[in-house]
């Protein structure tokens, strides 16, 4: 009827204004070249020419272009690396826990101790730790905070940012410029046709006087500066990816790998969605991915998909998996950028075989040290504490995790590590009767204040109703300062995990 005429015309221009403000956006997708090997190259001065893996006791879990030509690839074990590339430089990366020995040290003994990176590699007695690698991953991010608010980490070594705020203020300057300027100066003052220092997705051309495309050009300009001021200031490499939307800017910076950057206009969409595997699309792997593969068998390719009508989606996939997908397979999911560089919460763990309470203590002190190294450094950025301490442990019979947690020792100061291992103990013991034999242990550090004078007021702060609450001042970017009421009971007694 005409209800449901009318119904359906304003369905249809919402969308179009959806789709229309999505191709306002400016999205990047920045990540690191074969990151661990950058850090590598550089804290050794090996030239970036040498074929170089990281390694991690027997395997490989970063390789660098040069490795990567002569057939090495990650996951290889060091015998098969070798065997590709008898020139190959391994590095380990770095590890915690106790020194020499080939296991934990014996019920009664004093067990030696080193800090993070001055122990030798030994799978017996201690634990891997990429805290070289997330120093070098911040000192990146330091330098893409002066470009934006709007910064997404995706990862270790990737990062999206939202430049639509950038892209608008250039576009109204060029703009106020062109109108103060002589009318005869025609549109070349507001209009950029200059594109060189980006690829453009095969099967596509750029149209500058497209509003869509002249965004993607500009944002196209930023994403180069970031570029080169990362490699100025830090001497690491990336590819990038500019696009309308978060999963479109992903596939760019994959494109045209390593050191380049790719534009994905909307007009490129359907010829790389008629060539694409759908595995290789974000979010399609795994057990969704599985799901598809037994669903729709004879689908291959996103273009494939597009073949389904969505109600067919919906009826395999539920309302939400299916939508999801309708959108996904045409390159048009709305998924805002989520600032998210300051971390709730800091973790260490470790598995290992069944072991008793001397095992227990032995890989316990080691996530300690972990967890002290992160949040002294987390300190250093942030000039925050955690309030809270967590431990989960796993039992090597009934495969079932246990939490507790309790007060983060210091009093508002970083502790000492017998300060903090002791704390994490207290919490092993009350849960250890379901615990042992374990054969995983995490510590977790939460509920941050801003320092020592601010949690020292929240001692004398409580709810009208009398209950105890705290105030975690945490700063959300730069020196802005976001306020969060949290329940002090968070911190407290034993949670079934």
């Amino acid at each position: 009827g005409p209800f449901n005429l009318a119904e359906g015309a304003s369905r249809d221009l919402r969308r179009e204004g959806s789709e229309r403000a999505l191709k306002m956006k400016v999205i990047l997708h920045l990540d690191l070249d074969a990151f661990y090997c950058q850090v590598e190259h550089k804290r050794l001065g090996i030239d970036r020419g040498v074929p170089l893996a990281v390694r991690q006791w027997d395997g490989l879990i970063a390789v660098n272009y040069p490795a990567r030509e002569k057939g090495v690839k990650r996951f290889l074990s060091i015998a098969e690396a070798k065997s590709s590339c008898p020139d190959l430089r391994l590095v380990h990366v770095e590890t915690i826990g106790a020194v020499g020995g080939s296991g934990p040290a014996r019920e009664g003994e004093a067990e030696a101790f080193g800090a993070v990176g001055e122990v030798a590699p030994n799978k017996a007695t201690t634990k891997a730790c990429l805290a070289r690698y997330r120093r070098a991953s911040f000192q990146v991010i330091k330098v893409m905070q002066r470009f934006s608010d709007s910064i997404e980490r995706a990862s270790i070594d990737e990062v999206y940012i939202d430049v639509t705020q950038a892209v608008d203020a250039r576009l109204q300057k060029r703009r106020g410029a062109h109108e103060g300027g002589d009318e005869g100066e025609g549109n070349g003052a507001i209009i950029t046709t200059d594109w060189s220092e980006s690829h453009v997705s095969e099967g596509a051309t750029l149209n500058p006087y497209l509003e869509s495309d002249a965004r993607l050009i500009e944002g196209s300009k930023i994403c180069k500066e970031i570029r080169d001021a990362i490699k100025t200031e830090t001497s690491f490499e990336m590819s990038a990816g500019i696009s309308h939307n978060k999963q479109m800017s992903k596939l760019a910076s994959s494109l045209n790998k390593p050191n380049k950057q790719t534009i994905v206009p909307s007009s490129a969409i359907p010829t790389l969605m008629q060539t694409l595997p759908y595995t290789s699309i974000n979010g399609l792997g795994g057990k969704f991915g599985e799901r598809l593969k037994e669903c729709f068998p004879e689908a291959k390719t996103a273009f494939d998909l597009q073949s389904f009508e969505k109600g067919v989606l919906l009826e395999k996939l539920g309302e939400k998996g299916g939508s999801w997908l309708f959108d996904l397979c045409r390159g048009q999911v709305e998924d805002p950028v989520k600032p998210n560089l300051l971390v709730k919460s800091l973790n260490a763990c470790k598995s290992f075989s069944n072991g008793g309470m001397h095992a227990v203590k032995h890989w316990l002190k080691i996530n300690c040290a972990e967890l002290l190294d992160r949040v002294d450094q987390d300190c250093e950025d942030f000039d925050r504490m955690p309030r809270c301490l967590v431990l989960h442990a796993r039992s090597s019979k009934s495969y079932k995790e246990k939490s507790s947690q309790g007060t983060f020792p210091g009093n508002g100061s970083l502790p000492s590590l017998e300060g903090l291992f002791n704390a994490a103990l207290r919490l092993f013991e009350k849960i250890q009767a379901e615990c042992l034999p374990c054969s995983r242990l995490a510590v977790g550090a939460t509920d941050f204040v801003l320092n020592q004078k601010d949690m020292a007021k929240l001692s004398s702060f409580f709810t009208r109703d009398g209950s105890q609450s705290a105030v975690a001042a945490v700063p959300s970017h730069g020196s802005k300062i976001g306020i969060e009421i949290l329940n002090a009971n968070a911190c407290g007694g034993e949670v079934p995990h």
